[in-house]
């Protein structure tokens, strides 16, 4: 139905969105969000209309050419082939000039869009005078294909409908910000990712990020990739143990200071561990004398008093003639060791060591192409999702409540509650509370652990994030 009154299904076909003004709910309009679906099939054979035009007007060999400067080395060889071939499409259209100045997209238009029809021809004209390159942040996931968004270089255009089923459903969060070519249709928008490599005098910077939106991608990309790199290689993520030799005679004096002291709390035996008669197992605590190490850790890992959690160290293990030791970071190994000494005294003989680096690990299986994922330490035990929901609640509301007297380096070393009461730190606060929602978010998206920070953002007094 067109707007105001009803039309043929002849005259729907070749006149919608051009010769007539369509209603923006309906479901054959495919510029409306609920003709979506038919939007996508007209996109998917555009496409090709478009690539077989390219390849027409430029020759095989040449278009080749294109398509390798667009395409870059990644662990997702096939996703990237494809983002190549469509950046060098819309290259060749919209950007790559001729001898005259003009685009080759320009030519096809004064052609009269020979081999499209109305949808395609309307398709096109929205790309030619509403497509740019951009950054664009995420506001909200309305549904399984929707997200309210905001251009970050467009303010005037104020919030807009993003579609894409894969982002919204999958992989994105309230205040996500993306790299992307973005394209505005008279309903809703979308995005795609395509490179270009062209400079001009004069170019504003959606023109220029749009025109050299190849190398802003490549370079965002290896960012990342550098950034992840460096992370990995500068973080203390070891493996370490320590095997200590026991005589047999003092075997139940060590039982009896691991049974006696705070720190030391029974535990069942991990799956990777060794099965061996007259064997105890102990999960080492920052409790007792231990608890002094938080003294040493970030403001984040430290606890008042049980009230809030006990920290862990590492494992033990108890045998008959030796005592292991077991812990993830080089700065717990280090306490360890000196805690032995004091505990142990005489009743125990360091005899061998082991420290992997679990972090470097990771960073070269990045760069061999094996992908990122971290190895497992101990496989997690089932815990019912009513009961580990209560835990995480009762923790992040423990952890935000001091969040919000702490000084935060990120707010030049003011507390979230000076930053709101400062109009020069409210961007500040603003970042970093956007990044803490997306967190949070990301927690019940992977967990589905319900948990709900908007009672801080009420004590920041920040509604615009709510």
């Amino acid at each position: 139905m067109a707007t105001d009154k009803m039309i043929c299904t002849s005259c729907c076909g070749l006149k919608r969105g051009t010769q007539i003004t369509c209603s923006s709910e309906c479901r054959y309009y495919p510029f409306s969000i609920n003709g979506y679906d038919l939007w996508l099939r007209i996109d998917d054979i555009l496409a090709n209309k478009m690539l077989d035009y390219v390849v027409a007007n430029y020759g095989k060999d040449e278009f080749k050419t294109i398509i390798e400067d667009m395409d870059f080395d990644t662990e997702n060889a096939e996703e990237m082939d494809a983002t190549a071939i469509g950046s060098a499409v819309y290259y060749a259209l919209f950007i790559k000039r001729n001898s005259d100045n003009k685009t080759l997209v320009e030519k096809w238009k004064a052609e009269g869009w020979p081999g499209l029809n109305n949808d395609e021809c309307k398709m096109m004209e929205c790309r030619i005078n509403n497509s740019y390159a951009t950054i664009i942040e995420i506001q909200r996931v309305l549904d399984h294909q929707a997200m309210e968004c905001i251009d970050l270089f467009d303010e005037e255009r104020g919030k807009f409908i993003l579609l894409d089923r894969s982002t919204a459903s999958r992989t994105t969060i309230r205040f996500t910000r993306l790299l992307t070519w973005l394209v505005h249709y008279p309903h809703f928008s979308r995005m795609a990712i395509n490179e270009v490599s062209l400079k001009r005098k004069g170019l504003t910077i959606k023109e220029y990020l749009s025109e050299n939106f190849g190398s802003f991608y490549k370079s965002v990309f290896e960012l990342a990739h550098e950034k992840q790199l460096a992370m990995l290689n500068n973080m203390d993520m070891h493996q370490c143990k320590a095997f200590y030799e026991i005589d047999a005679t003092k075997f139940d004096e060590v039982k009896a200071i691991l049974d006696k002291y705070p720190d030391f709390e029974v535990r069942e035996k991990h799956h990777d561990e060794m099965e061996f008669p007259g064997t105890y197992y102990y999960s080492w605590l920052r409790r007792g004398e231990s608890k002094e190490l938080e003294k040493e850790m970030l403001p984040a890992f430290q606890h008042k008093d049980e009230s809030e959690g006990v920290g862990t160290i590492g494992n033990v293990s108890l045998y008959p003639r030796e005592l292991v030791i077991e812990t993830f970071s080089k700065q717990k190994y280090a306490f360890t060791k000196k805690m032995v000494d004091k505990y142990f005294g005489g009743l125990v003989t360091l005899k061998n060591e082991e420290v992997i680096d679990m972090a470097k690990q990771m960073a070269a299986r990045i760069k061999e192409g094996r992908g990122g994922k971290r190895p497992s330490v101990k496989e997690a035990e089932e815990v019912p999702l009513e009961i580990e929901q209560t835990v995480m609640k009762n923790f992040y509301k423990k952890q935000y409540e001091k969040f919000l007297d702490e000084e935060i380096p990120a707010l030049d070393g003011v507390t979230p509650r000076q930053a709101a009461e400062d109009p020069r730190m409210r961007p500040k606060l603003l970042d970093l509370m956007k990044e803490h929602l997306k967190g949070i978010e990301r927690h019940n998206r992977n967990r589905n652990l319900g948990l709900d920070i908007t009672w801080v953002l009420d004590e920041l007094k920040l509604p615009e994030l709510k």
